[in-house]
């Protein structure tokens, strides 16, 4: 086990890094991360003092499929794989903190104000992206209509003066 400082802005683990030990949180803050091709990053969680994170996947041998990245100059204690194993097979007891921690994530990712908060999100960067889509369009199309009016002025005054040249010319 071992004392870590991350510095603000840094990131703890990446996606797809080897998921080789837990961390509990000391002092700062950590946001767990996910990046989405639609929407960019968004923030999974937020784990302040006393907060497991990266259990899951050191649990079950997966590589990392979140990011961690700490909010403020964070202290962190880092429990290797090896280590935790052993802390929990001589302590199960403390086994019940880990499974707190993953129950927890759990209950908060299929909750409803979860689910609704993430929806209202979607909804909100929808929205957005649909008026910055209108906004383009729309200017494109006023682009587009001033060069027509630029090719359609000299047009109409030349009908308009052969209009009137033949008018002029062949009035009885």
């Amino acid at each position: 086990m071992q004392r870590i400082t991350v510095p603000s802005g840094d990131y703890v683990y990446k996606v797809d890094d080897p998921s080789s030990s837990i961390f509990v949180v000391k002092t700062g803050k950590v946001e767990i991360t996910t990046t989405y091709p639609e929407t960019g990053e968004g923030v999974d969680a937020s784990h302040g003092p006393g907060h497991i994170f990266g259990e899951v996947e050191v649990i079950d041998g997966r590589a990392r499929s979140s990011s961690a990245r700490a909010v403020v100059t964070t202290d962190l204690m880092q429990i290797e794989r090896e280590e935790l194993m052993d802390l929990l097979y001589e302590h199960p007891e403390k086994s019940l903190l880990i499974g707190k921690s993953a129950f927890e994530r759990l209950k908060e990712l299929y909750s409803e104000e979860s689910l609704d908060s993430d929806l209202a999100r979607l909804r909100e960067e929808l929205e957005i992206s649909i008026r910055d889509a209108v906004v383009a369009h729309e200017s494109r199309v006023v682009k587009s209509h001033n060069g027509m009016a630029a090719i359609g002025v000299p047009i109409v005054l030349m009908i308009a003066l052969a209009v009137g040249a033949y008018w002029f010319f062949h009035r009885s």
